[in-house]
């Protein structure tokens, strides 16, 4: 079979992005698949592929977004599938997703610019706030405020580029969890530790901007319930290709958010458990 990769250039910056794109087109070869990169020239050449994997970045305002509903129309098989693209990219929609289903999130609540309201939700959450723009990635459009004066500046700010954000708990740790799930199970675990002097993996500290180690982990060493709450989170979302980001509190764990389109970089998140390109490429020609 065929498979169309989409990727757009500025999405990789890194060396070992391109390694795990590398590592894709082998194992597919290796399994008797063709693995071909493509940008986004692929819009019309969906029909050249069986299925299709997207490696850019997701939102249903971009090129990704297109590229899914085109192939879903045609009746591919497409990671990530538009359903997934769609809630992933809305915080607020995902939110609601976690809770229907009984998700353990932190304290959180949508705020709609009810500023009569923000003081008492604050103090009913707590401070530190974490305040969340709907559409936030890779830490970007998620800030923390310690005092009320802080939280009405940075609500203000946020709700003029979206008509709803998220104020949330804040879980003080050293690492977030970061657990790869395909088709409603578990296929890598790593641990993004935070950056010294930071409290996300992407952080601004002394005026640079820093990244938090990937530490992976065996999926196999992770425990039943940490698992078991990864796979519920992404079954939330769909069935498709999902990072979930989880705070531990003792033994307890929180879900942070459901990441659609997961990074997977050479050396890190498939460190311990180097099949998940394989189970990646097999899910992408079923």
């Amino acid at each position: 079979m065929k498979i169309g990769c989409f990727v757009e250039t500025y999405n990789f910056k890194y060396k070992e992005e391109m390694e795990a794109l590398k590592i894709f087109e082998v194992t597919a070869k290796s399994l008797g698949h063709n693995f071909e990169v493509t940008g986004k020239e692929i819009v019309n050449r969906i029909d050249d592929f069986d299925s299709i994997f997207i490696r850019a970045t997701t939102d249903p305002l971009f090129t990704s977004y297109v590229v899914s509903r085109i192939a879903e129309e045609k009746g591919k098989r497409v990671i990530d599938d538009s359903e997934s693209i769609r809630v992933c990219s809305d915080k607020v929609a995902l939110y609601y997703r976690l809770l229907k289903r009984g998700i353990p999130i932190p304290r959180t609540i949508p705020f709609y610019g009810e500023f009569d309201r923000l003081e008492s939700i604050a103090e009913e959450i707590g401070y530190p706030v974490v305040v969340k723009a709907p559409n936030s990635r890779f830490s970007l459009y998620v800030e923390k405020a310690n005092t009320f004066e802080e939280l009405l500046v940075i609500a203000k700010r946020f709700l003029r580029r979206s008509k709803a954000i998220l104020l949330q708990k804040f879980i003080q740790s050293t690492f977030d969890w970061r657990i790869g799930v395909l088709n409603g199970r578990v296929i890598y675990a790593c641990k993004y530790l935070l950056p010294k002097g930071g409290w996300k993996i992407r952080d601004v500290v002394n005026n640079r901007v820093v990244w938090g180690e990937v530490k992976a982990v065996s999926r196999e060493t992770i425990s039943p319930k940490l698992k078991k709450i990864a796979i519920d989170a992404a079954k939330s979302v769909g069935d498709g290709l999902y990072g979930v980001d989880i705070k531990q509190v003792g033994k307890d764990f929180y879900v942070i958010e459901v990441n659609d389109n997961p990074t997977i970089m050479h050396g890190m998140e498939d460190a311990k458990d180097k099949d998940i390109y394989e189970k990646i490429i097999l899910a992408l020609v079923a």
